[in-house]
């Protein structure tokens, strides 16, 4: 059985991006799941005919015995940049946490040609090398790129190493598609809505590489759950109560806190579902004062039954993400969006309003007012945007973009790339700083030298408690367990 590499690059800024991979390689395992019984099936059947006939006949219309796919999914900034970028990419959470607003502000400036480049200028020779480590440790057959920031970058390193591999970008934005999603140079751009597909084409890009697939959601959406009364007895509903589920993202934030509050006070009859996500804070914090709620609820961390939840509910009020939103839409649920990122997110709330999904409701009493259209007995307003989410819903996009990405895999027949003379030839053709980077990344070494300035080797007394004579300014052989112990030692007596 042939194997093909797939590597998925993202960043963990948010919980979207590596939902978005984990649902596309989700869909990969289940295709492959699906060629492998066919296949399988097939086998059996042709050992029957030939036990049944006496002949071993081969059919014209025989599958090929299927391949295994092997996925990777990595954090690049995280595992291959090198500081300061490292660094200011961890800084996106609690920007849009504690102020949102400087974020969004970034948005609007870097979404334009000039800045673009101006900022690859900068970052691109803190990611570039470790990027083409990644590449040619992992020698994977085809790479999908789920971030904007590491589109340009990829496409760079791909020319660096002379090398042919299939490269893909998965746009996971509904409508505000920042610039640095289509860099020029990709073999194909998968995009979730007909807004991202008109700025494509507004670029000036390929459309014969345009591929308009939706938004990737984890393939369970796509399989059949109990009835909604069966799940409601499951987490313990009435019967009797409308059911509203309150999401705020991965990190639970979106005014969870605040939309309960306001319900609670309201005295609405409804039951409340509330998803803290990672936020441990919040989900103690109304663990603890759940008894003084005035409506019934349940609390929730970080879930993997996500499915389950939406469908035993009625509504649902959570911030402006879009694979929520999409979610959301997929479990024909009317949605209310209590908040947004600004810049990043306005395409998403302006894509519930457009559509008629939902609204916004940023304070308290336009979503109390909101709740109460909406769980009026034969509601039109409810009808209505329960239908406008299943005519616009796409849960199987998982699948349709795993099946566009594994039509760019070389076919069965071609050997790796990796293992072909181009190959050999390119690495020779390579500058040695960067057959020294692959090499070292090749042989699982990964270099970490101390921080020591030269100052601090030719110190007498630095030297005096390493005990040793290769610590020096021009030492290359050094010993970094005792080189780190001399600098404490080294510190401590100058303190």
């Amino acid at each position: 059985m042939k194997q093909r590499t797939i590597l998925f690059l993202i960043a963990d800024t948010g919980a979207g991006h590596r939902s978005a991979a984990n649902a596309i390689h989700n869909a990969i395992k289940l295709i492959s799941q699906q060629e492998q019984e066919a296949w399988q099936a097939q086998q059996v059947n042709q050992h029957t005919d030939s036990e049944t006939t006496g002949a071993t006949s081969k059919a014209t219309n025989s599958l090929p015995e299927p391949t295994n796919y092997r996925v990777e999914i990595v954090d690049v900034f995280e595992e291959y940049s090198r500081f300061p970028l490292r660094e200011a990419v961890k800084l996106y959470g609690p920007t849009i946490r504690y102020n949102p607003k400087l974020f969004g502000d970034v948005f609007h400036l870097s979404n334009q040609e000039g800045t673009v480049k101006a900022v690859q200028t900068l970052a691109t020779p803190l990611i570039l090398n470790g990027l083409m480590r990644l590449i040619t440790s992992v020698q994977p057959d085809i790479i999908v790129s789920i971030h904007p920031l590491l589109n340009h970058v990829t496409v760079h390193a791909l020319q660096e190493l002379g090398l042919k591999i299939p490269f893909l970008t998965v746009v996971t934005d509904l409508v505000t598609v920042h610039y640095t999603w289509f860099a020029e140079g990709a073999d194909a751009y998968i995009v979730p809505t007909e807004e991202a597909k008109r700025l494509y084409l507004q670029r000036g890009l390929d459309p014969k590489r345009l591929h308009m697939l939706g938004m990737p959601i984890d393939p369970k959406f796509t399989l059949p759950t109990e009835e909604k009364e069966a799940l409601r007895k499951r987490f313990n509903l009435q019967d009797d109560l409308p059911t509203v589920l309150l999401v705020g993202g991965g990190d639970g934030a979106g005014g969870l806190q605040a939309a309960v509050k306001a319900i609670s006070q309201a005295r609405l009859p409804v039951q409340l579902m509330v998803v803290t996500g990672r936020n441990r804070r919040l989900y103690a914090h109304l663990q603890r004062t759940r008894s003084n709620f005035h409506v019934p609820a349940k609390i929730f961390g970080f879930v993997h039954n996500m499915p389950e939840l939406m469908r035993a509910a009625d509504i649902i009020v959570t911030k402006a993400g879009p694979g929520t939103i999409c979610e959301a839409l997929s479990c024909d649920l009317p949605i209310i969006l209590s908040g947004y990122v600004p810049g990043q997110e306005e395409g998403n709330v302006e894509f519930v309003l457009h559509n008629d999904l939902g609204v916004l409701a940023l304070d308290p009493r336009t979503l109390v007012n909101e709740l109460r259209k909406l769980i009026k007995p034969g509601s039109e307003i409810l009808q209505r945007r329960l239908a406008n989410a299943r005519n616009i819903s796409r849960a199987r996009a998982s699948f349709d973009i795993a099946q566009c990405i594994l039509s760019y895999l070389p076919v069965p027949e071609t050997g790796s790339i990796w293992q072909s003379r181009q190959w050999q030839r390119q690495q020779q053709r390579l500058s040695g700083r960067l057959r020294s980077s692959i090499r070292i990344r090749r042989q699982g070494v990964r270099v970490r030298r101390p921080v020591i300035s030269k100052t601090l080797l030719r110190n007498p007394v630095m030297r005096r408690f390493a005990r040793t004579r290769d610590i020096s300014e021009n030492s290359t052989t050094q010993d970094t367990s005792s080189t780190e112990r001399a600098v404490k030692r080294f510190r401590g007596l100058r303190r």
